[in-house]
């Protein structure tokens, strides 16, 4: 999971990389209330994601009986001191599934051997290329929140992935209370949290021939120009995945002979690249040039705040803040900025990500690009604000600066809809009716 603030998740999740040897199980019996009849047990494994705290929570609050266990990675594919912990755990009392936030195939492969329903609940998008040999187990139920996402990988025969869209705990966050220095602080015009997503593409275009680059930055700008559906994907067809591989084959020959005219020199490494790597570079650079685009708009024309680990040179007057805490600062943040710009990362091609939910959830103003699932669960100009293009969105990010009472309408019809739709309770009781159908 990519980390764009700082804060108590980031934290934990540096502790577990230091102290992971020490593997950490938590069972809180004396905390959970009387089972009710059809309670189920449940062994929730996590690494330190977002959702983890509001998931929990709903499941005890559902009356299900969760034991938790803390762990991370170096390599999510192979670890055997993990396994034979995790083994230990499961066979200490009989458990009806296993859940987590984000795929893991090592779970996935324990569940399988245990018989164990395992379901995954994915915010992340898109999802590894190497967890796709871990799909097929007959006990995977793999919920992505991008519709489109899970219609690739059911073309593809995984009939075990499912699309669920995420939540938000818009209880919570509406009703936290701030210091009185975060409003005079956290107060702009609009404001964006997270990553521009710097690309590598330069690298990648270097050993490229010239009908090669120009056929990929001819992909980046109509897709520029579209959203809510990939153009990229279908335009990279065989042939031309085979003419960049080839080109970075030549590159390595160069450099093989090279290598053998200079005994000291190092053996040099094929580079290739797949259909999926590539779109995720090409998308990578369309976000990155749109987010760069906006904030530059936006910097001439309003109080607009850059909240972030990175830092970028933009050539209008955005104000760089650094980043901010995730859990007590982000949601003062959305609630203080009259808007709060969320361009989706291109590689999410219909689903609504968490940071828009969040928005809204806070009591922000979302402005956002025209998102397939955004559109069908929100009305434009009622509950959110979309836009097309960025002209569109400079169009109405300066009509709704302007009429105030419209655009704090829109922040309250908004928290409206995600606090009745956007429920844990109801994301999670429809995922597991479909693990255990009487439920």
């Amino acid at each position: 999971m990519y980390s764009l603030v700082s804060g108590s998740a980031r934290l934990r999740l540096y502790t577990y990389r230091i102290l992971g040897v020490f593997f950490s199980f938590v069972s809180e019996n004396g905390m959970m209330k009387r089972m009710e009849d059809g309670a189920l047990k449940i062994l929730f494994y996590d690494m330190g994601s977002y959702l983890y705290q509001d998931s929990l929570e709903s499941l005890r609050g559902m009356g299900h009986e969760v034991h938790t266990v803390y762990y991370h990675f170096e390599d999510r594919c192979n670890d055997s001191f993990f396994c034979t912990r995790f083994r230990e755990k499961l066979k200490e009392r009989p458990y009806d599934l296993i859940f987590s936030i984000n795929f893991f195939p090592l779970v996935a492969q324990l569940a399988n051997e245990f018989s164990l329903p395992y379901l995954s609940w994915s915010c992340d998008s898109p999802l590894a290329e190497e967890l796709e040999p871990y799909f097929s187990y007959e006990t995977n139920y793999i919920f992505l929140f991008d519709r489109l996402e899970v219609k690739y990988y059911r073309s593809r025969g995984y009939s075990r992935v499912f699309h669920m869209p995420l939540a938000v705990n818009a209880e919570r966050l509406s009703a936290l209370q701030f210091p009185d220095s975060y409003r005079s602080h956290f107060r702009a015009d609009l404001s964006f949290v997270g990553s521009l997503y710097p690309s590598s593409l330069d690298g990648i275009f270097l050993p490229l021939d010239d009908y090669c680059k120009g056929y990929l930055q001819g992909a980046i700008d109509a897709q520029l120009l579209l959203y809510g559906c990939d153009l990229i994907t279908p335009m990279l067809t065989d042939e031309l995945i085979q003419r960049v591989n080839d080109c970075y084959r030549r590159l390595a020959e160069v450099a093989a002979k090279a290598s053998s005219e200079n005994p000291a020199a190092s053996e040099p490494t094929f580079f290739g690249i797949d259909r999926r790597g590539l779109a995720f570079a090409l998308q990578k650079q369309i976000t990155y040039a749109e987010r760069v685009g906006l904030l530059t708009m936006f910097g001439d024309l309003c109080d607009t705040r850059f909240y972030s680990t990175e830092t970028y040179d933009f050539p209008s007057p955005v104000r760089a803040m650094g980043p901010v805490k995730y859990h007590t600062q982000m949601p003062a943040v959305f609630r203080y900025s009259r808007l709060n710009l969320c361009p989706t990362l291109r590689s999410i091609i219909s689903g609504i990500p968490l940071r828009s939910l969040d928005i809204m959830a806070c009591g922000g103003a979302l402005l956002s690009n025209d998102q397939p699932e955004l559109a069908e669960h929100f009305t434009d100009g009622e509950e959110v604000i979309l836009y097309h293009t960025l002209e569109e969105a400079m169009e109405k990010a300066t009509y709704y600066l302007e009429h105030e009472d419209e655009r704090a309408r829109i922040a309250a019809k908004g928290l409206k809809k995600v606090r009745c739709d956007f429920r844990y309770e109801d994301k999670l009781r429809n995922m597991l009716s479909m693990v255990t159908p009487t439920f």
